[in-house]
């Protein structure tokens, strides 16, 4: 069957199409093609149709919703089709050409190929053809639906990234005469991207059109400057001046460049792997990490140690981000970094990564599991967060929050926020310096440094308010309906009114008579609930977000010595140092875990996925906060 998500859902078997019903039979669908060959829980798949609040019916529209479906895609009298029942879940099966969005990536990876080794013609041919399956917006009919988001904001940039490559390659074929129309409305409906501009700004140049090519320039250099504060990047600039200079390296070719072409089974249709560019310095690095990286064992096991069915070895270096499953089954991914991490956030199907030593901000497709963008920043990148396609890191050093957005490799904004005085220790032994934590809501990015105030910055404007607290903040988070901030001196946790900034409510995190007072290094929310990882005492404390008091305190276990504490639905999941991720469920009085096997810092999950860093024995101690 032919299955078609770029546009509206459509579904043909042969020439005949397939006629879907309406509601959340189709998003039903939709879902089960992005997750294709994978089993879906039937809690999982209530989890996304219905939200966080199904109706008690929803077990049993479920099932009715998947016969629906089962009889509109039987492909044959004597068939079940291709929506299968699998243990307590249901899996569509799929072939490679099943999907069109399968078809465009193999495309794009071809054409992204081609070009590389100089088959001009053939990577302009294939990214046409990628580019030809596009009849819309991806999964029109699912914009608003929660569970397509992600998707759709990665393919809306690969097929910016498809566009801008068989430019490129038009471009090298002297083709610039024809490309100047689409790329003038490329610029007006991306004007913040650099490389389109560029491109406009060459193809202008070599159809002897100067002025205008140095006027594209200086328009989105305004454009930049008033909107952003900041200046176009070196790329352009260098261009500017070679059209100011007539440089003989901007003419267009006299013949077209071609190659001899390879042999036809090598450009095949065939599944392959996506093949993205490396940032030079970083591609040193995961050099070293495949040459000199030590093993890593995933296991799932229970804290009983009966382990699970399967171990994965992965190649890893000192500084790493890992992906496992959710639900069980070892590790999937071991990617190297280019320094010590200091902060992990997910949103938008990217997990961004920010990292010291090297100064840089990390981002990984979280589907594919490969970087996409290294962008380096500037002196002490502390914390990150994201929300939907933008991420805030903040640097703890210069006092300030930088933003990027997705497909920039330089920060859109800047924003500076009145830093606190550090801190030179804590109890226990723990490191403290300096401590900054930041969040997200989507409407306003919250800052915590220490000091006796949170910072909140508005995410559109950039403008910086600051709200008392009456005690130190040593860290934040937003859900829950709050915004929730932990004070590790007074081991106290508030809840903030986000509108106001006003704390609205103080709840001390209790504790046993003759035991250590908590220490809280890290602080996650699920529905209702508000989860409170204390470094000293090991303990993971649940907070009931309505009710605003203690409800119990879980266990870790003080050898396995807590860093970080992340959440993703009504899971919590906590990195240790000594190399292990525990995993606490609803209802389930002890954790589970996840065998590692290095030295972990941070944790955060998407539902698919759990990442976690990895962090060098000689250069984090236990229960600093980097």
């Amino acid at each position: 069957m032919d299955f078609r998500l770029l546009g509206s859902l459509e579904v043909f078997e042969g020439a005949r199409s397939v006629v879907i019903g309406s509601g959340k039979r189709r998003s039903l669908l939709a879902l089960l093609l992005l997750h294709g060959n994978e089993v879906l829980s039937a809690d999982r798949l209530i989890d996304e149709l219905w939200g966080e609040d199904p109706p008690a019916t929803a077990a049993k529209g479920l099932q009715v919703y998947v016969s629906q479906l089962r009889k509109e895609l039987q492909n044959g009298p004597d068939r079940d089709g291709v929506l299968v029942t699998r243990a307590n879940g249901y899996v569509l099966v799929l072939g490679p050409d099943d999907v069109d969005v399968q078809r465009f990536e193999r495309s794009v990876d071809a054409g992204e190929r081609a070009l590389a080794a100089g088959e001009l013609d053939h990577a302009a041919q294939r990214l046409r053809q990628g580019l030809a399956l596009w009849r819309g917006p991806a999964l029109a009919d699912f914009t608003y639906e929660p569970f397509a988001q992600p998707e759709i904001a990665r393919l809306h940039e690969l097929r910016l990234v498809a566009v801008e490559q068989r430019i490129e390659a038009d471009l090298a074929l002297g083709r610039h005469a024809q490309l100047v129309g689409e790329l003038e409305g490329l610029v007006r409906e991306h004007p913040m991207r650099e490389r389109i501009r560029g491109q406009l700004m060459l193809a202008l140049y070599r159809c002897g059109r100067q002025a205008e090519a140095l006027e594209t320039y200086r328009d989105g250099r305004r454009q930049m400057n008033d909107e952003l504060g900041l200046e176009l990047g070196p790329e352009l600039r260098e261009l500017e001046a070679k059209i100011l200079a007539q440089s003989p390296e901007l003419a267009a070719p006299a013949t077209p460049r071609r190659r001899a072409p390879r042999e036809p089974d090598e450009w095949s249709d065939g599944p392959a792997p996506r093949r993205r560019r490396l940032h030079p310095a970083y591609a040193i690095i995961v050099a070293a990490a495949l040459l000199g990286g030590a093993a890593l064992a995933a296991v799932l096991r229970s804290d009983d140690g009966a382990a699970g069915s399967r171990s994965v070895a992965l190649d890893l270096a000192k500084d790493s981000l890992v992906a496992f499953s959710a639900r069980g089954g070892g590790a999937q991914a071991a990617i190297p970094l280019p320094g010590r991490p200091t902060s992990l956030a997910v949103a938008g199907g990217r997990v961004f990564v920010v990292t010291v030593d090297s100064a840089t901000l990390t981002v990984v497709d979280a589907r594919t599991r490969r970087i996409v963008r290294v962008a380096p920043l500037q002196g002490a990148p502390a914390a990150v967060a994201a929300a939907a396609d933008r991420a805030w890191v903040a640097d703890r050093r210069r006092g300030v929050v930088v933003r990027f957005e997705a497909g920039y490799e330089r920060p859109t904004a800047r924003v500076a926020y009145p830093r606190a005085r550090a801190r030179a220790s804590g109890p226990s032994g723990l490191n403290v310096r300096e401590p900054v934590s930041v969040a997200s809501d989507g409407g306003a990015v919250w800052v915590t440094d220490g000091s006796q105030h949170l910072t909140r910055i508005d995410a559109r404007t950039g403008a910086v308010a600051q709200f008392p607290a009456g005690r130190t903040l040593d860290g934040v988070v937003s859900g829950a309906g709050a915004v929730w901030a932990f004070s590790s001196r007074s081991a106290t946790v508030v809840r903030i009114d986000p509108r106001t900034g006003a704390v609205t409510d103080s709840i001390q995190i209790a504790t046993r008579r003759g035991s250590d007072k908590p220490y809280p290094i890290g602080i996650a929310t699920t529905p209702g609930t508000v989860w409170v990882l204390n470094g000293n005492t090991a303990t993971v404390t649940r907070i009931d977000a309505a009710q605003g008091g203690v409800r119990d305190t879980v266990a870790i276990g003080m050898d396995r010595l807590p860093r970080g504490i992340g959440a993703f639905g009504r899971t919590v999941w906590v990195a240790n140092f000594d190399g292990s991720v525990s995993r606490i469920d609803p209802g389930r009085a002890t954790p589970s875990s996840v065998w590692i096997g290095d030295s972990l810092s941070n944790v955060v999950a998407d539902g698919e996925r759990v990442w976690v860093t990895t962090t060098a024995l000689d250069q984090q101690l236990p229960g600093g906060t980097g």
